[in-house]
């Protein structure tokens, strides 16, 4: 034991040991708060007394024995050893019956033999908290001092602060003493703490300093070696440290009223001011503030709040179950009426385990609104289960489970099933508003549970005023959502939608509304206008992502991406998609990046498709997703064919699915994606028919968008392979047909497909055509194939320079795809021998060997220009150009103007 700011008080109980001596009784009294080392120094004490030739008496008050007549007595007088009369009266006072005078005379007799030794010995009498002794012993004790007063005798007192009648007692009784002293112990400082860490363990294996120790510990001497024990072996934190158990001895030799405060701020978990925590522990105020005084004398508590959380954790687990639960209750209810925040007071509910008053409901979901907005789901959980589970009325039960149901799918769509299970009755019932009931309708048909939500919604329409606008515009706005989702759904549920025309400015309002609408417009019958109306949704829904702004949101940027307007739809989402990212909403997240890689495939950007599809799929399980499955798998399937990894696609595309997938709209994508990775697995015939299937759904559904699932042109190169032109050349011709209606991306992919079907004549000019659509589109994939045709057709018709310079840029683009399959067909089918070398191997076609002079006269000859042009333009003669082209050949290895302009294609490219 270290007791390095502890010699002090040892020297002068040494000292007054020796003064003893001569004959003048000593009195010690030794104070301080609880833990800092009372006991400690009176060990330390005993130990050099016994040494020193001193006949030692102890004993320990507690408060468990304060109710026990001559406890501490008995202690001190009847174990040990003594010499022989002593010992034979000391054996007869404790056998003696203390109640009966015989028992008084045994101990006046015991008193006088004490008295007579101490003419030979010193005598050195030590209890330790006599602020907890009976009252019988601590009577006879301040007799006894008045007895050994002019005797060897030394009698050592401890005590804590805790103020009590047996402290006023003993202090008066001192007073008359001539020969007392009073040692205050105070708590340790940094440096103290620091003495004590060398001497217990090396400090440089600590993970805390020795100021950190003092900050948690508050330099209480029993609480930093407790601290010490749990850094060296387990975590501090814990209930059960040995940190938390110090500091409950602490508190239990104190006084009922200091553990009850104690109780309290571990109940209120943070600061807090004296009127509440009084009227929570059922104590005047100043009595609460004496309490508190002494908790942070001992160094257990600052500024209301214990210093290291795992003593509030201690004391919290030591309540009993149903008074913590009470005090919670109670702490709850005085928060409330103090007009604390919804979150503080349901914090304690929380913790009560039920509740039955009125108010509370109201706050449960008030606190719930608030911790869902602030992204803590599960606390927003905990009160709504509460709420559901502890009220007596139907609607507010009901109202909290279709709110808990949302703040469970927002993380995990599974989990979310049993939930919307459970609000399909109160549906039916009518106990839920219109929007709820929506909610529930939309999360039913999300898991497939399609019979289920047709009835939801029809209950809707039966129950309440009919006609009421409100109901109107929530059941116009689920069938709009239907018509883009479930088709055959939609045409189930009974009454048809208004035309977006005949909507008022309350629906206009609602972007919801709007965002389906818009969704399904396009989705059918094409919609005017859809750049302008998708941005005004997504203004509306602003640039955070929440539950209100998240199904608008989505909806205007597949609008945008299904007209063909990748690029608006990528400058909308891209911050959207950061915006949720910053939020704990794995639903959303996963819907922004399935969105997000839909619109990399439509641009061509292979990596970012694979990439953002694959991430929405980890982020929810295929299960969650529900039938919306559809789309991050259709991505993913169609960007890792093209990609030419046909083992990654076939693991997703051999994955079960829902199948009730296929009768929404992420079905048509989901088939039309696999018919293409059958294709690339040369298995046609399986390919056509999921193509086929694709499109008689489409036209079943009204949803035959060339945009959306271009399956006619997919279809038409199947029957191309299959030997049957006339079924191909119909398709692609009805496809571009279809697609010739400001589509353009759409255009120029059917444009190729027309090209193939066809002849040869029209068909580079087909091509060509094909070849400025999509580069105005965008999408570098479909480019790539276009100028791939394109090189072919070149070729055919014995265009070499052309074919070359062609190849050149459908290769680059190809290589930056990663679309490894036209890569290598392109390759395949070039008849330049030194295609693949200019590529790979020099990715900027040789033109790294040439000097600057070089470069510019070759970038100049290679755009047609005359020697003569380029001597007039880079102010050289005809002669020095002559001889910068000489070099320029035989480095690219070219022979003539054509090759060099080949060679030079990716660098132009880059210029350009």
């Amino acid at each position: 034991m270290a007791l390095t700011e502890r010699t002090n008080e040892l020297f002068v109980l040494d000292e007054m040991l020796s003064a003893c001596r001569s004959g003048v009784g000593q009195l010690a009294l030794i104070s301080g708060p609880v833990g800092c080392g009372k006991t400690e120094v009176l060990d330390a004490f005993a130990d050099r007394a016994v040494r020193a030739g001193a006949l030692l008496f102890s004993a320990t008050a507690k408060r468990s024995g304060a109710e026990v007549p001559y406890d501490v007595l008995v202690q001190l007088f009847g174990a040990g050893t003594a010499p022989g009369r002593l010992r034979a009266q000391m054996d007869k006072f404790v056998d003696a019956d203390l109640a009966d005078p015989s028992g008084t005379q045994a101990l006046r007799i015991l008193y006088a033999e004490l008295l007579a030794w101490t003419a030979d010995r010193p005598v050195v009498i030590l209890v330790d908290d006599v602020q907890c002794a009976d009252h019988e012993s601590l009577r006879e004790l301040l007799d006894l001092v008045s007895r050994l007063r002019r005797a060897s005798a030394l009698l050592v007192f401890t005590q804590s602060d805790d103020e009590n009648a047996a402290t006023a007692l003993v202090r008066a009784e001192l007073l008359r003493h001539h020969h007392w002293r009073r040692i205050d112990l105070t708590l340790l400082s940094v440096e103290g703490v620091a003495a004590l860490v060398r001497a217990q363990t090396d400090p440089a294996r600590l993970p805390l300093s020795a100021a950190e120790i003092h900050r948690l510990s508050g330099g209480n001497p029993l609480l930093v070696r407790a601290l010490l024990d749990d850094v060296r072996t387990a975590d501090p934190r814990r209930p059960d440290s040995a940190f938390g158990q110090a500091l409950l001895a602490c508190l239990h030799r104190s006084s009922p009223e200091t553990l009850a405060v104690a109780r309290g701020i571990a109940v209120l978990g943070r600061p807090t001011g004296v009127p509440l925590l009084a009227d929570l522990v059922e104590l005047g105020q100043e009595q609460t503030r004496t309490a508190l005084r002494r908790l942070e004398s001992a160094g257990l508590v600052t500024g209301g709040d214990f210093r290291n959380p795992a003593g509030g954790a201690a004391v919290l687990a030591e309540l009993r179950p149903e008074e913590r639960s009470r005090l919670h209750q109670r702490a709850a209810e005085l928060l409330y009426l103090q007009g604390a925040s919804a979150s503080t007071v349901a914090r304690h509910l929380l913790q009560t385990g039920e509740t039955r008053q009125r108010w509370t409901q109201r706050l449960l979901r008030e606190a719930a609104e608030v911790a869902t907005a602030s992204d803590d789901l599960d606390f927003a959980s905990d009160c709504l289960g509460l709420a559901l589970e502890s009220s007596p009325d139907d609607h507010e039960r009901a109202t909290a489970l279709a709110r808990l149901a949302g703040v469970v799918w927002r993380r995990n769509p599974v989990a979310a099933v049993r939930h919307v299970s459970l609000l399909i009755e109160p549906s039916r019932r009518g106990l839920l508003s219109d929007r709820q009931v929506t909610a529930v309708a939309r999360s039913l048909v999300w898991h497939g549970m399609t019979g289920e939500a047709k009835e939801v919604i029809e209950a809707t329409g039966r129950i309440g005023e009919a006609g009421g606008e409100r109901r109107d515009a929530e059941l116009g706005m689920i069938r709009r959502w239907l018509r883009s989702w479930h088709p055959p759904l939609a045409k189930m549920v009974t009454g048809a939608p208004r035309q977006p025309e005949t909507l008022d400015a309350a629906d206009l309002a609602d972007e919801r509304l709007l965002g389906a609408a818009l969704l399904s417009e396009v989705l059918t019958r094409g919609a005017e206008d859809v750049v302008r109306r998708a941005e005004d949704i997504l203004r509306g829904c602003g640039t955070e992502v929440d539950e209100s702004t998240l199904e608008p949101a989505e909806s205007a940027l597949l609008a945008l991406l299904y007209s063909d307007h990748a690029e608006r739809a990528l400058t909308w989402c891209d911050p959207l998609l950061a915006a949720a990212s910053e939020r704990y909403a794995p639903t959303w997240n996963a819907r922004l990046e399935a969105v997000r890689g839909e619109i990399a495939l439509y641009q061509g950007d292979l990596p970012n498709a694979e990439r953002y599809s694959r991430a929405a799929l980890d982020r929810i399980a295929p299960r969650g997703w529900g039938v919306a499955v559809g789309a991050p798998l259709a991505t993913y399937i169609q960007a890792t064919t093209m990609m030419g990894d046909l083992d990654a696609a076939g693991a997703y595309a051999k994955a079960p699915v829902p199948q009730e997938m296929f009768k929404t709209r992420f079905g048509l994508r989901y088939l039309y994606a696999r018919g293409l990775y059958l294709s690339a697995c040369d298995r046609w015939h399986a390919a056509l028919s999921d193509l086929l299937t694709c499109g008689e759904l489409a036209s079943e559904w009204e949803m035959d968008v060339p945009s959306f699932v271009p399956w006619r042109g997919a279809a038409a190169r199947l029957y191309l392979k299959l030997g049957d032109r006339d079924r191909a050349q119909k398709l692609a011709g009805a496809q571009l047909i279809r697609a010739k209606q400001g589509l353009t991306r759409t255009a120029g992919i059917s444009l190729r497909a027309v090209a193939a079907c066809g002849g040869t004549r029209g068909r580079l000019q087909l091509l060509r055509e094909a070849v400025d659509v999509l580069h105005a589109s965008g999408d570098r994939f479909e480019l790539a194939c276009a100028l791939a045709d394109l090189h072919r057709a070149h070729q055919a018709t014995g265009e070499r320079q052309r074919a070359n310079a062609v190849f050149q840029q459908a290769l680059r683009l190809a290589t930056e795809c990663r679309a490894e399959p036209l890569r290598r067909a392109l390759l395949h089918q070039s008849s330049d021998e030194h295609a693949e070398s200019i590529v790979t191997k020099q990715p900027n076609g040789g033109l790294v060997k040439l000097s600057r002079a070089e470069r510019r006269v070759t970038a100049l000859a290679a755009t047609g220009h005359t020697n003569r042009e380029i001597a007039q333009k880079l102010y050289i003669t005809v002669s020095t150009v002559e001889q910068h082209l000489t070099k320029a050949y035989r480095k690219l290895n070219v022979t003539n103007r054509a090759d060099l302009a080949a060679a030079c294609m990716p660098t132009m490219a880059d210029s350009a």
